[in-house]
C-alpha cells in the first residue's frame, strides 16, 4: 500500500531528517538533487515540501515539490505544485493513480505535475536583444554552462551546484535567463539568473497586500555575471529582463535574499533596481565558501516591480542613486564600524555602516570579518522590520571610503511614499 508523508520543516529534528533522505537519494554524488543548503533554508519559505513516499514501510522515493503556474493566463493567485521524484527502489510497483491522489491531498491542490529530473529534457533557448547582449532562455549547453559558472564564480563543490535540467522546458522554473556577448562571432555566457515560484513570502502591510493579493511571487534564487564582463551592468539587466517576464505572468513581486555587507550588490540592489527590505536572518545558510567565509548571514529583498519606485529606473544609463552623507547630516548612524553601536536611535532615517570591501576583510581579517557579522547581524535584528518604529532599508549611502545601508522608519505613511520614492 502506498503511503505519502511530509517531512516538518519546522519541527526540531528538520535537518536531522532531511539530512537523511537527502544521503539516501545520492547526497552530493547526485547531479539531479537541488542543493542541500537550498533545500534546509530556502525551500520551506518559499512553499516547497519534502514528501516521503513509502510502499508498506518500505521508503521507495523521495519528492520535493515546487510552486508553479499552471497557465500563464489564469488567476495567478492559484498554483499547483511540481514534483522532482526521486525513486529509491526502481522495481516497485506503485499505483500512479492513488500516488497523484494522496499528493493532491496531501498538498491541498486539485493538480501536481510528475517530473523525473534524471529523464532527458528539451532546451528551447529564446533570444532578446537588450543593448549589446542578447538574453534569453539558455540552451543545453548553456544550461550546463550556468552550472559551471556557479563554481568557477563561488568556488563551490558539485553538492552546492544547481541541476542543469531546472532550465529545461519541461521544468517550470520561474526565471531562466542568460546573458550572452559575442566573442569573434561566437556568443559566450557572461551571466545567468534563476528563480523559483513561490507563495507568499515576507508578510506585506495592508496596502500592499491590498494591491497583490495574489500568494504567487518569484524567489530570484541565484544571478552571477563573469568577472571579465562586470563593467556592462549584466546583473541590472538580467534583473530588469526577470521583472518584465514576470509582469507578464501578472506576478507583481520578487524576492531574493542578499549579503548585508556586500556594498557592490546593496548599490545594485537599493540604488538601481530600488528593492526594500525589511526582513532579516542571522546565519541564514549553513555554507561556507570563497565568498561567505563567516556566517552566511542574509537581507530578505522585496521587489515590487509596478511600482513608480522601480519603473522610473530606465533600461539605460540608468543612474544608482546613491545618497552622500556629508549632505545629510539629519541620517543619524547607528554605528561606527563593529567597534560601536547605538540602540536607541529613533530618527525618521538611519545609517548602518558596512565594511568598504566585505569580501578582502573575510580574506584577510577574518577575527575582524566575524566582528562585523556579529555586530551588523544584532543590528538588524533590533532595527529591521514592517510595523510601525522599526526601519526598512530603502537606499545606499557613502562618505568618503566608508559604506552604509539606508533605511527610513515605519509610519503610516511611508508604504504609500516607497511606491513612488
Amino acid at each position: 500500500m502506498i503511503t505519502t508523508a511530509m517531512v516538518d520543516s519546522h519541527g526540531p529534528t528538520w535537518r536531522a531528517n532531511l539530512d537523511g533522505l537527502y544521503q539516501q537519494i545520492g547526497g552530493g554524488q547526485n547531479p539531479h538533487l537541488l542543493p542541500y543548503h537550498f533545500l534546509q533554508a530556502a525551500f520551506p519559505p518559499m512553499g516547497g515540501a519534502v514528501i516521503r513516499v513509502q510502499l508498506g514501510t518500505q521508503l521507495v522515493g523521495v519528492g520535493f515539490a515546487l510552486p508553479y503556474q499552471r497557465d500563464r493566463t489564469s488567476d495567478h493567485a492559484y498554483c499547483p505544485y511540481v514534483i522532482r521524484y526521486h525513486p529509491l527502489l526502481e522495481a516497485a510497483t506503485l499505483d500512479s493513480g492513488e500516488l497523484q491522489r494522496q499528493l493532491c491531498q496531501l498538498l491541498n491542490t486539485d493538480q501536481v505535475l510528475f517530473y523525473d529530473p534524471a529523464a532527458p529534457h528539451p532546451y528551447r533557448p529564446t533570444h532578446q536583444t537588450v543593448g549589446t547582449l542578447d538574453i534569453g532562455r539558455p540552451d543545453g549547453a548553456e544550461a550546463v554552462t550556468i552550472r559551471d559558472l556557479q563554481q568557477q564564480i563561488w568556488g563551490s563543490p558539485p553538492e552546492y551546484l544547481y541541476p542543469v535540467d531546472l532550465h529545461s522546458n519541461d521544468f517550470p522554473l520561474g526565471t531562466s535567463l542568460v546573458a550572452r556577448v559575442d566573442e569573434g562571432g561566437k556568443q559566450a555566457v557572461a551571466g545567468f539568473l534563476f528563480g523559483f515560484y513561490k507563495r507568499g513570502g515576507p508578510s506585506l502591510p495592508a496596502t500592499w497586500a491590498e494591491r497583490w493579493p495574489g500568494e504567487l511571487r518569484i524567489e530570484s534564487q541565484v544571478m552571477g555575471v563573469v568577472s571579465d564582463y562586470r563593467g556592462l551592468r549584466i546583473g541590472y539587466l538580467l534583473k530588469k529582463i526577470q521583472a518584465e517576464q514576470a509582469l507578464a505572468q501578472g506576478i507583481g513581486i520578487i524576492h531574493w535574499t542578499v549579503d548585508p555587507l556586500q556594498y557592490a550588490n546593496a548599490a545594485l540592489n537599493f540604488g538601481l533596481l530600488r528593492a526594500l527590505c525589511f526582513t532579516f536572518t542571522p546565519d541564514y545558510y549553513p555554507f561556507r565558501n570563497e565568498l561567505n567565509r563567516s556566517p552566511a548571514s542574509r537581507l530578505s529583498l522585496t521587489w515590487l516591480i509596478d511600482t513608480e519606485r522601480v519603473h522610473a529606473m530606465p533600461l539605460f544609463d540608468a543612474k544608482s542613486v546613491v545618497i552622500d552623507l556629508t549632505r545629510r547630516p539629519e541620517i543619524e548612524r547607528v554605528n561606527q564600524g563593529w567597534q560601536s553601536v547605538d540602540f536607541t536611535v529613533d530618527t525618521p532615517l538611519i545609517a548602518i555602516e558596512i565594511p568598504t570591501n566585505w569580501t578582502m576583510v573575510q580574506q584577510t581579517q577574518p577575527d575582524v570579518a566575524l566582528q562585523w557579522r556579529s555586530v551588523t547581524d544584532q543590528i538588524f535584528s533590533h532595527y529591521l522590520g514592517s510595523t510601525a518604529g522599526t526601519y526598512v532599508i530603502t537606499d545606499v549611502g557613502v562618505e568618503g571610503e566608508q559604506r552604509f545601508l539606508i533605511a527610513q522608519r515605519v509610519d503610516e505613511t511611508l508604504w504609500t511614499r516607497l511606491e513612488r520614492m
